[in-house]
């Protein structure tokens, strides 16, 4: 056979050996690539943490026009006793001795809690309360806690700017002064917080 024929001849068998081209199985790829996915499964998404309740506030004011007075003895102390209307059921007395004043918190049952603010957050000392009581609780029906501000006496000479103290009362279980907050940056959010939480044990009187 001429070598012209012989060239063609192997090269026709080469073609026909049926031997594959050396290329990557496609489908043992993807077999590989879905045991890395399973090996590292991506990681849960964390639960959020449960909103903390909010809490609101509704305001009622002390005022001699707002309170029906009582008693009054104009030549002792002097002293006063006026009934103030509350919130959700609660009402308030309000009274002044000898420059002190304090506060009774009366319940929906009737039944009354005297606070005994002029020991426990003035120590004895001159003081008033300011008109505004705020209201705290989960809604403006189930007040949980009040905040009273007090104007204490620096001094009993006078002459000196008075201590504006925040005054926080329970009204769950036994009402009675929980905290006594003092002047400062955020003080009414330091007074809220403390009502907003679960009550502390009451103050005793200083």
């Amino acid at each position: 056979m001429p070598m012209r024929g012989c060239l063609l001849a192997l090269g026709f068998l080469a073609a026909c050996s049926g031997e594959a081209p050396n290329r990557p199985d496609s489908n043992a790829g993807a077999q590989q690539t879905r045991v890395r996915a399973t090996a590292n499964p991506p990681a849960p998404t964390p639960a959020a943490a449960p909103a903390t309740p909010a809490r609101v506030s509704t305001f009622t004011q002390l005022a001699e026009t707002r309170c029906r007075l009582i008693e009054e003895n104009k030549e002792e102390g002097p002293y006063w006793l006026r009934r103030c209307p509350g919130h959700a059921g609660w009402s308030l007395e309000w009274s002044e001795s000898d420059l002190r004043q304090d506060l009774t918190l009366i319940a929906p049952s009737g039944a009354k809690s005297e606070l005994g603010l002029t020991g426990a957050v003035a120590n004895g000392a001159f003081n008033s309360i300011q008109p505004t009581i705020e209201w705290r609780g989960p809604d403006a029906r189930t007040p949980a806690a009040l905040i009273v501000r007090m104007n204490v006496a620096a001094g009993q000479e006078g002459g000196r700017p008075d201590i504006s103290r925040l005054v926080v009362v329970r009204l769950t279980s036994s009402p009675c002064p929980v905290a006594v907050v003092p002047p400062g940056p955020g003080q009414n959010a330091r007074a809220r917080a403390i009502a907003d939480a679960p009550p502390p044990a009451c103050l005793s009187a200083g």
